[in-house]
């Protein structure tokens, strides 16, 4: 039997270098089935897919999906993915990754609203947006690692003081999504966690971004902007120089996702750290979805199965991803310890309700309009409030629509 599973891994070195072992997993389980793997990048699976599915010749038997309405959405709107509860009753999916995690999958039939509904992919990952440190650096100046935000901000300034850029940062383009990022990081501190689920899920009276917390963490973006706290020239910036400016030691912080823990760690050995704050921005990793017309969407479910199994969790780990399940206590003592401190803080949030989702989710034109006027806020030509009033138009006016 011919088995056929898309996916992204192209976009990700970690889970490319475990899709070999899985497809040996998964032969030597089920001999019958041959897998066929193809990898594409983000771009070329939100092009392909939708047509792709459409038709019992094309379609595959698993695949990768992007969570949210303008991808996920879509697929759903279209009838081209299975809701997944009938396997998670036979194989325990739902219990093994959390109910948190499962909301970026989760939809309603309709594709229109996201965070509740059916479950339409299972991920294998997990991701956090932390705070990388320099130890070297930090000590140079009487700073110590952070392990609060007060901490935190104290070295920044400390930093600052002493002459040093405190925060390798990016606004150019292209760039990893750094301004948001942060953004995101800042507000965690201001903002209850169940506020920013809320808001981005869609739940309750009239959520909304234009609240004091958020304002406050705008204006503290703004502030550290104004006092130097970023490298000179930020704004032309990559996030590949912003990368590049840490791991030569050249500043105190790094503020990205635990995707760059590999570079950091090469980089840097054991002068680097990563803290993940108590509340912190994150999300799974590309959901794994059965197209509605998969020939064999029995034979998907063996590999969703799989994937989520200590053999491929543990590997995952090993090459450099944060596993959606909490990995072996050998799996860990194994990983680096940037990884360490990452996974850590993956299942601490998951468990405690305190992980955020990009805030960008909430709606499909919100990453622009919020990119666009970060640039603004920085340079000085839009306030705070006025940020997050934009931000909120945008947020109503997309969802006075969906009914």
């Amino acid at each position: 039997m011919l088995f056929r599973s898309w996916d992204i891994a192209g976009d990700d070195p970690g889970e490319h270098a475990v899709i070999p072992i899985l497809i040996r997993t998964v032969e030597h389980e089920y001999p019958k089935l041959h897998v066929v793997n193809t990898s594409m990048s983000l771009a070329e699976q939100n092009d392909k897919l939708p047509l792709a599915f459409a038709s019992g010749s094309s379609a595959p038997d698993v695949s990768q999906t992007n969570e949210g309405l303008q991808n996920q959405g879509r697929l759903v709107t279209d009838g081209e993915l299975l809701p997944l509860e009938p396997y998670n009753k036979l194989y325990g999916w739902f219990k093994k990754v959390g109910a948190l995690p499962l909301q970026y999958n989760s939809l309603p039939s309709s594709g229109k609203t996201f965070g509740s509904g059916s479950v339409y992919g299972v991920p294998e990952t997990g991701t956090v947006v932390g705070i990388f440190y320099n130890r070297a650096v930090l000590s140079s100046v009487g700073a110590t690692p952070p392990t609060n935000w007060a901490t935190f901000v104290n070295d920044m300034a400390l930093l600052r003081k002493h002459g040093k850029t405190a925060m390798s940062y990016a606004g150019g383009q292209p760039t990893a999504y750094q301004p948001v990022h942060m953004l995101y990081t800042i507000a965690n501190h201001y903002v209850p966690a169940a506020t920013s689920n809320a808001f981005v899920f869609h739940r309750g009276k009239s959520p909304s971004i234009n609240i004091p917390g958020y304002v406050q963490a705008a204006a503290t973006f703004a502030a550290w902007t104004k006092d130097g706290y970023f490298p000179a020239g930020y704004q032309g910036l990559s996030d590949v120089q912003a990368l590049n400016l840490f791991d030569q030691g050249k500043t105190g912080f790094f503020l990205e996702g635990n995707w760059y823990t590999s570079s950091v760690q090469s980089a840097l050995g054991s002068k680097a750290g990563f803290w993940v704050p108590p509340v912190v921005t994150g999300g799974p990793g590309e959901g794994w979805s059965i197209p509605s017309k998969a020939p064999d969407p029995n034979a998907g479910a063996e590999i969703i199965n799989t994937l989520l199994s200590p053999t491929i969790q543990d590997a995952l780990l090993k090459n450099g991803d944060v596993p959606a399940v909490t990995p072996s206590a050998q799996a860990l003592a194994a990983a680096s310890p940037l990884l360490r401190s990452a996974a850590a803080g993956w299942s601490s949030s998951v468990h405690s309700g305190n992980l955020v989702p990009y805030l960008d989710y909430a709606t499909p034109n919100f990453l622009n309009q919020e990119m666009a006027g970060i640039q603004e806020l920085q340079g000085g030509r839009i306030s705070p409030s006025a940020l997050m009033q934009s931000l909120q138009s945008d947020y109503t006016t997309y969802w006075s629509g969906q009914g």
